[in-house]
């Protein structure tokens, strides 16, 4: 994918317009192994997967108030002026694609980053459309990789959050410091084990006197079970 501008929706613009400086969270995500998935479905399988794959990422986009950048090959880009919309996003198509049929389902990366960006004709250009490309590269398989400018205004909305990893990224000369954002949705916990009866304590209490009445009670044991019909 392209990371230095990007985009067939924004508006045209004259040629001599000076370029306007606007804030804006970048969502990069793109199809881990597209390469082995062609060789094993064949061309008009594995379009037909990732075809699905988009039309998932942009009714995500839609429901976060994204908007499409560039949809090329495996990989998507997205726009969005808030950024904790664009982290709920990513968890939202991370989810969405554990519930596709296994026939559909792929695996994919994401990166999240926000800062300033140059506004020009045909989208976005400057640093920070870079550092959001390579965010998103350095993310591993079913991943979400926040950049620590995005997490900085996630506040308290994600306590999952860990202290993060510094990395290097290709083309950026300075480490940086990444976050993973947790997406997979929490177990329900364990129900507490019902409150035992009088009887059942009774019960118990009964097997424990015989038990300790036994002559050997390293080789004894005690079976109930229901009593055979006569």
């Amino acid at each position: 994918m392209k990371t230095q501008h990007h985009s067939r929706r924004l508006e045209s613009r004259p040629a001599d317009t000076a370029p306007e400086e606007v804030e804006v969270a970048l969502l990069f995500c793109d199809v881990v192994r597209s390469t082995e998935l062609t060789r094993r479905l064949g061309d008009r399988g594995a379009y037909g997967v990732i075809q699905c794959f988009h039309k998932l990422v942009l009714r995500a986009a839609a429901a976060f108030r994204g908007q499409e950048l560039e949809v090329r090959g495996d990989g998507v880009l997205l726009s969005f002026e808030s950024p904790p919309h664009a982290a709920d996003c990513a968890v939202e198509i991370q989810r969405a694609l554990l519930e596709l049929p296994e026939g559909l389902r792929v695996s994919v990366r994401i990166g999240v980053h926000t800062g300033p960006v140059l506004r020009i004709a045909d989208g976005y250009f400057g640093t920070n459309v870079i550092l959001a490309a390579r965010v998103a590269e350095e993310s591993a398989p079913g991943e979400i990789l926040a950049s620590a400018a995005l997490v900085r205004h996630l506040a308290d909305r994600n306590p999952g959050v860990g202290a993060g990893r510094w990395v290097s990224l290709k083309g950026i000369p300075e480490p940086n410091l990444v976050f993973s954002l947790p997406w997979r949705p929490k177990r329900a916990p364990l129900a507490e084990p019902p409150c035992p009866s009088v009887a059942h304590e009774a019960l118990l209490l009964t097997l424990g006197r015989v038990r300790e009445s036994l002559p050997n009670q390293g080789e004894a044991s005690c079976m109930l079970s229901r009593r055979s019909a006569v």
